[in-house]
């Protein structure tokens, strides 16, 4: 009778126990949108229309200060292997195929795993499993860009096979039943979803919900950068029925969900700021608006005291986190960069980083690769390899560089810290090679995918 009472008091102190806190390790959905800096979202301050993010930001944790690359396959690389670029990017529209990513800590660990989205990472259909996912659906994997777009009529491989689309479909509708499919039928089994979005990438274009959708057929092809707003929408929608299906399937409470953008916004984007300042995009550039992105991340509801925080994040930070969350080691030898944040992502204190670290060198185009630089910067603070030094509180736009000597006591305590990181790090200077490219048998791309069309 003793041992009955005993199961009896279990089981109900069980029904009080939060789904979350009942399973060992929480889902995963990291979400990149493509081409969206911090300034495009509401809860950053912008006019665009984003309810849904900005409510993920009330109940979750919104990072002030996260940080991508400022061009979208070094962050593609970074987020995905958790080191900096100078460790292992060797060209744009590239993933060195001897490399590992969350995606394979995440297997370690018994999850099964999707990606849906932008690859732009090797034309090869091996690949997507080769780097650790169980299935996808992509845009830019076997078929090279200026073969078919990712919006209306798109380009598209799943699973090993091309899709059949006209005008009427819409690529991150794809994209998103995709990611949706999945989670549905791996509601009972634990799960990554990486989401690397094709929104809000150019050509701007129109969305299903933009008024000349259904009126004009062949303006769903028409470039125009008035159409940015309906993409902003657009992508928030998208992910707003990412939560919803998490929480219509009583998963919400046990994934995290993180949502950022791989880079600054396009350039030809001005935004109305709420303040009522305008910031242009700054893709491509290594100035704050290039690689200052959104952040926010959630694990369920009521787990917060605080839903703003100022700790610096880079990419490097996100595969540690996940290999945290997922309770599976990075072995030593992948020789990682960056630190977990999950105890933010848990609602503790954690360890923040004292600064984010950025090498930054494209491998593109002639105008794309005279932005190559290697930074060092804070909140208040940056310097370049090249001996710039900036005030960023003053100085965001990095117009005045300071002379040596001329920063005061404690910008000159700064420049010395970052000056002894950098002296830490391989040499490197601007024209310098990137890594060597590695091909393994098998998984040769195909040749006549040489588009570096971004």
């Amino acid at each position: 009778m003793t041992n009955k009472r005993h199961l009896t008091l279990l089981l109900t102190l069980l029904a009080f126990v939060p789904a979350w806190a009942q399973k060992q390790t929480p889902n995963i959905v990291l979400i990149l949108a493509d081409d969206m800096g911090k300034e495009c979202i509401g809860t950053y301050g912008s006019t665009y229309q984003t309810p849904n993010i900005d409510r993920l930001a009330k109940e979750g944790l919104k990072f002030n200060y996260g940080f991508s690359q400022p061009l979208c396959t070094p962050s593609r690389v970074q987020i995905m292997t958790g080191k900096y670029n100078y460790k292992n990017y060797s060209e744009f529209g590239f993933l060195n195929q001897d490399q590992k990513t969350f995606a394979h800590l995440a297997k370690e660990a018994g999850y099964t795993t999707a990606i849906a989205g932008k690859w732009q990472l090797g034309a090869n259909q091996k690949l997507p499993k080769h780097f650790g996912f169980d299935q996808y659906c992509l845009w830019q994997l076997s078929k090279p860009r200026r073969e078919g777009e990712r919006y209306a009529k798109p380009l598209i491989d799943r699973d090993g096979e091309i899709l059949k689309t006209d005008a009427d479909d819409y690529g991150p509708d794809i994209f998103t039943d995709y990611m949706l499919d999945f989670i549905e039928k791996n509601k009972d089994r634990k799960f990554l979803a990486y989401f690397p979005m094709a929104l809000v990438h150019d050509p701007f274009l129109p969305t299903p919900e933009s008024k000349s959708w259904k009126s004009d057929v062949e303006g769903r092809f028409k470039k125009d950068t008035a159409n940015f707003r309906d993409m902003v929408s657009y992508l928030d929608k998208n992910v707003g029925k990412i939560v919803q299906k998490l929480k219509d399937l009583g998963l919400y409470e046990n994934t995290i969900i993180i949502f950022t953008g791989d880079n600054g916004t396009g350039r030809p984007i001005v935004t109305q700021l709420k303040d009522g300042s305008k910031l242009q995009g700054g893709k491509g550039l290594t100035i704050d608006r290039g690689h200052h992105v959104p952040l926010i991340v959630n694990w369920g509801t009521g787990r917060y005291k605080t839903h703003e925080t100022n700790d610096l994040v880079d990419f490097t930070d996100i595969l540690p986190t996940i290999a945290q969350a997922t309770n599976v080691k990075v072995p030593v030898g992948w020789n990682t960069d960056g630190t977990s944040i999950l105890p933010q992502i848990r609602g503790e204190k954690g360890t923040p980083r004292k600064w984010i670290f950025s090498h930054y060198q494209p491998i593109h185009s002639e105008a794309a690769n005279r932005q190559s630089a290697r930074f060092f910067r804070d909140r208040h603070y940056k310097l370049y390899s090249d001996g710039r030094f900036y005030d960023l509180q003053k100085d965001i736009e990095e117009k005045n560089p300071i002379a040596l000597g001329k920063a005061g006591t404690e910008g000159e305590k700064i420049r010395k810290v970052f000056q002894a990181e950098m002296d830490k790090l391989p040499a490197w200077k601007f024209g310098d090679p990137g890594v060597a490219k590695v091909i393994l048998p098998g998984l040769e791309p195909d040749p006549a995918f040489a588009d570096k069309a971004d």
